[in-house]
Order: C-alpha cells, then sequence, then structure tokens
C-alpha cells in the first residue's frame, strides 16, 4: 500500500511539473514573439521583401537578433509556391543546422517542401506556435510563422553570403520572371488575370509539376 502511494505522489508530481513547464514555455515564447518589431512592408515583383532581412537563393530568410543569433523562416515567394502548410517539421532543439544539412520542411496533404536554412549554427529554439497552428507559416511568414532560432558562430560571414538591398530585389525579380516562364510551360490556368501567379500553386499544379518547381526554387 505504501509502495502504490509513493508511486501515485511521484505521479501526480510528474504531471504537475510537466504543465508547470509546458506553461511556461508558452508563456515565454509569447513573451519573445511580442519582443520581435514587425519588419517593414516592401514590395518587389509583387512579393513581399522587407529590407531588414537577408535572403538565400533558396527562398528563406534570416533575421539577425543579436551578434550570433538569427531567425529564420521562408519569404513571400516561397509560401505562395507552397500554400498553407498542414505540418511543419523542424530540426529539434540543439541540433547542427548547416546549409546543406539543416533542413525544415513543410507539408501539404501528400506534398512535402523542404526549405533549406540560410546560416549555419545551432538550433536553439523552434517556433511551438507553428505545431498548432503551422498555417502561420505562409499566413505571416515574416512574423509569427518565423521557424527556427538559430545560433550561428560565424553570423557575419554567413550573412555576407547572402542577398540583400539591390541584389536582394534583382534576385526576387529574376525569381518571378522564370516562375512566370515555368507556369506558362505547364498551363496559363496558374495564372491569374495580369500574368499574376496563383497565391496557392500547389492546389493548383499536379504533383510532379508542383515537385520540379519546389525542387528549383527551393534548392532542395
Amino acid at each position: 500500500m505504501t509502495v502504490l502511494l509513493v508511486l501515485a505522489f511521484f505521479a501526480t508530481f510528474i504531471t504537475m511539473d510537466y504543465l508547470v513547464t509546458r506553461r511556461r514555455m508558452a508563456r515565454e515564447q509569447q513573451a519573445f514573439a511580442a519582443a520581435i518589431p514587425a519588419v517593414e512592408p516592401a514590395w518587389v515583383a509583387g512579393y513581399q521583401l522587407p529590407e531588414a532581412l537577408y535572403y538565400h537563393r533558396g527562398h528563406t530568410w534570416a533575421r539577425p537578433l543579436d551578434a550570433d543569433t538569427v531567425l529564420i523562416g521562408i519569404d513571400d515567394f516561397a509560401r505562395r509556391l507552397i500554400g498553407p502548410a498542414g505540418a511543419v517539421k523542424a530540426p529539434s532543439v540543439a541540433s547542427g543546422c548547416t546549409r546543406a544539412a539543416g533542413r525544415f520542411a513543410m507539408k501539404l496533404g501528400d506534398k512535402t517542401a523542404e526549405l533549406v536554412s540560410p546560416v549555419e549554427g545551432e538550433v536553439v529554439d523552434v517556433n511551438r506556435d507553428l505545431a498548432g497552428k503551422p498555417g502561420l507559416a505562409s499566413d505571416d511568414p515574416y512574423g509569427r510563422g518565423w521557424v527556427l532560432k538559430v545560433r550561428a558562430p560565424q553570423l557575419a560571414a554567413n550573412l555576407r553570403n547572402l542577398l540583400s538591398g539591390r541584389l536582394a530585389r534583382k534576385w526576387m525579380e529574376d525569381s518571378r520572371e522564370a516562375l512566370e516562364l515555368r507556369l506558362m510551360a505547364f498551363s496559363g490556368s496558374v495564372l491569374q488575370d495580369g500574368g499574376e501567379p496563383a497565391s496557392d500553386l500547389s492546389h493548383h499544379l499536379p504533383k510532379a509539376d508542383w515537385e520540379r518547381l519546389a525542387h528549383e526554387f527551393l534548392l532542395t
């Protein structure tokens, strides 16, 4: 009987500790999100391209928080190519994250889009809100939809390899032009009035065609 009481006590203690820890982590996540200033919107070739960020050619971005830490997410081009995510799969905290191996994924039914990390470093946090609301990654890609927080010891060197300013604008213009040419080759039905690409290409294209675009533009 004593043994059962002891076991019940420990089970209750573990459950309470788990619940308290989850609430604390949720509060910390909310406080962190609230402390991040919004980026100023800017438009290039019909896509949002905030100038405060650094862009990888695979359509992910890095936002420096301090001398060696950045937030990572997807850009407006990627969110339109992918569409509303049904799930976001990210590396675990404290895992290595490099441009070659550090990837995260967004799932849409039977389709999966892999994206590359724009910097090398260690994953120190993930956006836990995406577990319950994966659509945030596409609804608010530059804000609440961030995916990873990475500590990058060589951050300055990493950022020099990314795109910003005039180079980022030219790259986005080229991406838009290249996408339109691919879509015209597939079917004019995925181009809206005025030649604008549909906002959710994953639902407008056959899986094989969409996967070709994802591999080409997301560099995976």
